[in-house]
Order: C-alpha cells, then structure tokens, then sequence
C-alpha cells in the first residue's frame, strides 16, 4: 500500500487508496442496495450481449489462457461476468470487506484459485508493496485484459492510473475502463432527463453540487466524470490506441445524491511489442 508517514494521522494525510479502504470496509455490510444490484445488472448485461466480444476485440495470441485484471474489483460483479472467457480471473482491490465478498463469491461458484482469485493490494502507488497475500511480481503482469469499472474518479490522479494500469498488459492487450460521463445535454437519454429535471423545477447544475456533499465525497477525485474525448486523452498518454466509447441507453438512478447519471464502457489496446512507462 502507499507510504504514509506515522507522524501525520489527520485525514489529510491518508492517501486516496486508504480513504477508499476504509470508507468500503465501512459501507459494505450486509445486501447490496437494489440500486446497486440494477447498476451492476446494467453494466454485466452489455457484458453478456452478442456484441461485447466483437467490440472489445481482444487480441488471439494462440495460446489458449487469457488472463484477466480486475482491479478495484469489489464483490467481483466484473470478474464473474467475465471469468467463462478467461482461463485466470485475478481481482484486486484495498478493501479486506469487499475481497471477503469476492471470495465467497468464487467459493460459491466452486472456482479454483486458479481459475479466480482476488488479493489486497495498492497497484497504483509510487511505491508498489507486496500484495496479502503476496504474488509474484510476474503474476501482475502480461494480462490480455485489465477492467477497472466504477474506480477511475475513485482514483487520485486518473491519468497516473491508466498509465500503470496499461503497463500491466501484454502487448496488444486490452485495457477497459466503465464508469460515469458528465451530464453536459450531449445524448437524447441526457435531454430528456433534463426536460424531466426542468418539469420540477430543478436543474443538473444543482443535482451535481449537492452530489458533492454525499458521504463518498472524500473518496471521489473526479465527481462529474469522464467525457470521451478526457477519456481518449487519457489512454493516449498512456501510450495506449484503438479508444473504442460505448454508452448505455438509459441514465442509472443513484438514490444516495437523488439523482441520475449516465455510464460508460471505454476501451483501449496497447502496442504490440511495446513497452509502457509506469
């Protein structure tokens, strides 16, 4: 995990990926919302549908075992999904309470370890530390995909992420990212929200200032999302190509700042034969 001095205990001094840790080992007790539990549903069904794989276009390199990076993988709603394609499912995240639901998880659906497996560990820090339990620093390496879905404005510095990220993929793998892109009137699903919005006299400036203040704020780098041209921007720094942007239909209900958003799957490949700075 990142470093952070013992002489400084004040909330400011805790990195974001401690904030994270704790604020999910707080929450995540006990059933998921339904809101929750649709907004995964909505995510994993495009996951599901007949053309996620044509869209995705991961790379065949013949060998037969597709690894595949979960990371800030939560319960695991991501790594079940995708696991029948891969022949190894690797989930990380900061959150011993969240791992604990991803084992049971893979328990329950008589996985191997193998097969699919989760550890605690902070791979985005400037000082990468052992993972719990350890890896081998070649097991976090060379995945044909990394996903990282509803973590990027979670993330302190969102470009540093996609750069060491992307790092962790085999050449030509694929990197995807899923998460909120800004209410800005762009999509028809967008407008008519606020037409809705302007029915009651409300409007998104204030539904997004008041998302400010909700419970995770401290949690949160980046609160009004990502647009696709930030998006674009961010793989390619990361030396990163072939950005593909998806959109869902419709807005997702987020009851907890009495709003709505929009999300988005965005994908991007590495280079073959490349080698990313981290």
């Amino acid at each position: 995990m990142a470093h952070v001095s013992t002489t400084d205990t004040s909330p400011e001094a805790e990195s974001f990926a401690e904030k994270n840790a704790k604020h999910f080992n707080k929450v995540i007790t006990g059933e998921l919302p339904q809101w929750v539990r649709d907004l995964h549903g909505q995510i994993t069904d495009f996951f599901r549908s007949p053309e996620f794989l044509q869209w995705l276009a991961l790379p065949d390199h013949g060998d037969g075992g597709r690894r595949l990076l979960d990371y800030a993988c939560g319960d695991g709603v991501v790594s079940r999904a995708l696991q029948p394609h891969f022949a190894s499912v690797l989930g990380v995240d900061v959150s011993g309470a969240m791992l604990d639901k991803y084992s049971a998880a893979v328990a329950k659906l008589g996985l191997s370890p193998d097969q699919m497996r989760a550890v605690r560990g902070d791979l985005l820090a400037d000082d990468v530390q052992p993972t719990d339990p350890p890896l081998a620093a070649d097991a976090l390496l060379g995945f044909d995909l990394v996903v990282t879905s509803m973590a990027l404005h979670h993330f302190e510095d969102p470009g540093t992420a996609i750069k060491r990220l992307a790092a962790r993929l085999r050449p030509g793998g694929v990197l995807l990212v899923i998460d909120w892109t800004p209410l800005d009137g762009s999509t028809p699903a967008q407008r008519e929200y606020e037409q809705e919005l302007r029915a009651e006299g409300k409007s998104i400036k204030a539904l997004e200032d008041s998302a400010r203040e909700h419970a995770a704020k401290h949690t949160i780098s980046k609160p009004n999302g990502f647009t696709q041209a930030e998006m674009v921007e961010l793989f390619e720094r990361a030396g990163c190509g072939e950005v593909g942007w998806k959109l869902a239909d419709k807005l997702s209900p987020i009851p907890v700042v009495n709003a709505k958003a929009q999300l988005f799957w965005s994908r991007a490949s590495r280079p073959e034969a490349s080698r990313l700075d981290t």
